[in-house]
């Protein structure tokens, strides 16, 4: 697919990865709509700055704990552009809990956010496209669905995963529905990107954190090939294969 003239809605669009996917989406000519639940002042940075590089662009509020939010989001993205073509899945809950810690509240949200929101959209987004036109979604996710400490969240990103082949299928040949198992991209906030060495455990093969530009560029890369459907895209320095 050719990015230039298509309009693309990324989810949690306001802030890091999402931000990046978003800047570089504008940069290859899309109309991009910047999602965000509580992230306004993000979010008109991000689409201020899209702006710059020459792109339409505007912020959503949707708030993904609400059912019907995701489907009003694609009618307000479908109204303000005139089509939606590009899905980014890319909104997240991350809390540390383990299982005795794990609310049911928590593990609703972890699964609104990671799994009912996707599912809506994509389903939101094939009735909007019309007959035979092309659409492209991309789920961000982990590389490492299991996470006893994060106990709700690496539940409902190993869901995501199965979501993405489920749809893939569903939805083939004309959307396209592809995920990126991500690494460690940023460090957290309580460390430096300096700080952290290659024999850390989060690091993989190539012994650094990856950036978001790095994301967003591998986003592009599966949204642009025609002919990769299905998959799970390792963006994480070789961490999965590690010993």
């Amino acid at each position: 697919m050719k990015i230039a003239g298509k309009t693309a809605l990324v989810t949690g669009g306001s802030r890091r990865i999402g931000r990046a996917v978003v800047l570089a989406l504008a940069r290859e000519g899309a109309r991009v709509a910047v999602h965000y639940a509580t992230s306004r002042a993000a979010a008109k940075g991000t689409v201020d700055e899209s702006i710059r590089v020459g792109a339409e662009a505007d912020a959503f509020r949707a708030d993904f704990t609400d059912a019907d939010a995701p489907v009003r989001l694609v009618g307000e993205v479908v109204a303000r552009f005139g089509t939606l073509d590009i899905v980014v899945n890319n909104a997240s809950v991350f809390r540390k809990e383990t299982l005795a810690e794990t609310a049911l509240a928590s593990w609703n949200e972890h699964f609104d956010v990671h799994v009912r929101a996707p599912f809506l959209l994509a389903q939101a987004m094939s009735v909007a496209l019309p007959d035979g036109r092309p659409g492209k979604i991309v789920n961000v996710n982990d590389w490492l669905g299991a996470r006893p400490d994060r106990f709700a969240y690496g539940a409902s990103k190993a869901a995501l995963s199965g979501l993405t082949r489920s749809l893939a299928a569903a939805l083939a040949p004309d959307v396209q529905v592809n995920e990126v198992a991500l690494g460690a991209v940023l460090a957290p906030a309580d460390r430096s990107v300096a700080g952290s060495t290659p024999k850390e455990p989060e690091l993989g093969l190539v012994g650094r954190l990856g950036t978001p530009d790095e994301v967003a560029a591998a986003v592009l890369a599966i949204i642009e090939n025609d002919f990769i459907d299905g998959e799970t895209v390792h963006v994480d320095g070789g961490r999965h294969i590690r010993q």
